[in-house]
């Protein structure tokens, strides 16, 4: 039904950019959080000596800043070197991919999960709810709201049929007891089925790694982990240098400085490379999500019921069913359509329904 061939269409600078901003917002607070841990934590260090006094026969002033104020003034020096490294070390762990050419479908044999997976190189808390729709939009498990907020999950498939269904959904199916018929799950917002819905992504995550790896889509980046490992090996010469072992405390001011600006090493995903074989891949993913987030000025043969419906499940994994929806009301003029496999109108609403009730709580 899909028109997967790829084309280019142009942008919509305005959601561009919104997007950017969101995804931009998000890691900002991530690291501005961690930058002030870590300036707390050097400034305790640093003032360590005036209160409780270093591991160091030295007191006072002397233990902070040694015997000359030159060595002050280098170290000084040095962490701004330092923090520049860990810059540019951070902004190389980031892999830069081209802008994908537009694709009307999935990719074939890809779940949402694996979608998601190979495009961030992680999945979203939104991975099982998209998973078990897609597994209700294939007609393997049965979907019924039996009260509010009470959702029942059961598995109506048959083994022919689970054959067709990728192996990251199947993961979760198992995990969750309902890959055999009559199996059941029931999703209610509890701690208890919380923890599994939350364990069973533990396992897709886990299957995705296995699954990128053996297909050879994605591999370690050894310059990430080497990042990684010097941020590791600073911090514990941070603390070193703050008890005073290596001399005067501003002798750690240096080594907090290479990991504030090294703290991009961290983020998700980037201790993976896509290979040759994963970038292919990897732009059809994409430009899947990029039709699906609005990023493109059409959704071609999207457009038709059945396709639309069927892109549901890829929009709730990328977090962007609200734009999906709209998306679709927009380029037809008509309100977007409702499955027969999800019994509540509340599909599109992120914060109801069985997107609510299968939330992976900790």
């Amino acid at each position: 039904m899909y028109d997967n061939g790829d084309e280019y269409q142009p942008d919509s600078g305005e959601e561009v950019r919104g997007v950017a901003r969101g995804r931009a917002s998000d890691a900002a607070r991530m690291r501005v959080a961690a930058v002030v841990l870590l300036g707390v934590s050097a400034c305790t260090g640093l003032l360590f000596p005036l209160v409780w006094g270093p591991t160091s026969n030295a007191r006072g002033l002397a233990a902070i800043v040694g015997d000359s104020f030159g060595l002050a003034a280098g170290a000084v020096a040095l962490s701004v070197v330092a923090w520049g490294a860990g810059r540019l070390w951070s902004r190389s762990a980031r892999e830069k991919l081209p802008e994908p050419p537009v694709r009307y479908g999935p990719v074939p044999g890809l779940g949402p999960a694996q979608t998601e997976f190979v495009v961030r190189k992680w999945i979203g808390d939104s991975a099982p709810t998209a998973t078990l729709l897609h597994l209700a939009e294939q007609s393997v498990v049965r979907l019924t709201l039996v009260d509010d907020g009470l959702w029942q999950i059961e598995g109506i498939g048959t083994p022919q049929r689970w054959r067709r269904i990728d192996a990251i959904s199947r993961v979760l199916a198992d995990h969750l007891g309902i890959r055999s018929p009559g199996g059941v799950f029931v999703a209610d917002g509890s701690p208890t089925s919380g923890y599994a819905v939350r364990e069973g992504m533990r396992a897709m995550s886990d299957e995705c790694r296995s699954w990128a790896a053996r297909d050879d889509l994605l591999v370690p980046s050894v310059r990430t982990w080497i990042g990684r490992a010097m941020a590791c090996l600073c911090t514990v010469l941070a603390a070193l240098g703050f008890l005073g072992v290596l001399g005067p405390t501003i002798l750690g001011v240096p080594f907090v400085a290479f990991v504030i600006g090294a703290l991009g090493v961290f983020a998700a995903g980037t201790g993976l490379r896509h290979t040759p074989t994963g970038r292919h891949v990897w732009a059809g993913a994409a430009g899947f999500e990029r039709v699906l987030s609005g990023r493109s000025t059409t959704i071609g043969s999207a457009a038709v019921r059945e396709c639309f419906l069927a892109a549901v499940p890829y929009a709730f994994a990328f977090g962007v069913a609200d734009r999906w929806s709209a998306q679709y009301r927009r380029v037809t003029g008509r309100a977007a359509p409702h499955p027969d496999w999800y019994p509540s109108t509340a599909l599109y609403d992120d914060e109801a329904g069985l997107q609510w009730a299968a939330k992976p709580h900790n």
